[in-house]
C-alpha cells in the first residue's frame, strides 16, 4: 500500500474540527486573517516597518487627489476616523504630510503631501509592486483579477466606491 499522505492530512483536518463540526483552519475568516498577516509580513520585509501599507495608501491617495480633508482620506482609504487621525498624526510627525486647519471650516484638517512624502511614495511604489507580486505569486493573472473582484464584492464595494462607515 502506498502512503500518499491523505491519512495524515485527514488526521490533521479531523483534529482541527470543533465539536460543532467546523474546521476553523479552512474557515473564511481564518483564511482572510492569515492572508492579511502574510501580506503584512511581506510588506515589512520588502518595504519597511517604518512605512505601513495603510500609510502608503494615504500617500497614494494624496498624490492622486492633491490636498484632501481627513474625512475624505478615511472614506477613500477604508479607514475609520480614529485610525485615520492616528495615521495622519504619525505621518505628520515623520514629515510625510502637512496637516493644516481648513480656513473655510476650522473643524476640518486639510492634509497634503510634503516633498519628503512624495519622495517616500516614489521610493515605495516599486517595492509595493514587489509585495503584490510576492503575495500573489501562486495566482495567475486571471485569478488575481478574480480575487480582487471577489474581495470588492465581499466588502460590498465597486472599484471607485467609498468604504462603508
Amino acid at each position: 500500500m502506498v502512503d500518499d499522505g491523505s491519512d495524515k492530512e485527514m488526521a490533521v483536518k479531523g483534529a482541527s474540527k470543533s465539536r460543532a463540526g467546523i474546521d476553523v483552519t479552512t474557515s473564511t475568516g481564518h483564511l482572510i486573517r492569515r492572508a492579511a498577516q502574510r501580506y503584512a509580513a511581506i510588506w515589512a520585509n520588502l518595504v519597511s516597518e517604518d512605512l505601513t501599507s495603510p500609510q502608503f495608501g494615504v500617500l497614494a491617495l494624496l498624490d492622486a487627489g492633491g490636498q484632501l480633508d481627513q474625512q475624505t482620506i478615511g472614506a477613500r482609504g477604508g479607514l475609520d476616523k480614529s485610525t485615520c487621525g492616528y495615521l495622519v498624526d504619525r505621518m505628520q510627525r515623520a514629515g510625510l504630510v502637512l496637516a493644516e486647519v481648513d480656513p473655510a471650516n476650522r473643524r476640518r484638517k486639510l492634509i497634503s503631501l510634503t516633498a519628503a512624502g512624495r519622495a517616500r511614495l516614489s521610493d515605495a511604489l516599486p517595492l509595493q509592486r514587489q509585495v503584490q507580486d510576492s503575495a500573489l505569486a501562486e495566482l495567475t493573472d486571471g485569478e488575481r483579477v478574480q480575487l480582487n473582484r471577489l474581495l470588492l464584492k465581499l466588502l460590498a464595494l465597486q472599484p471607485n466606491d467609498k468604504a462603508p462607515q
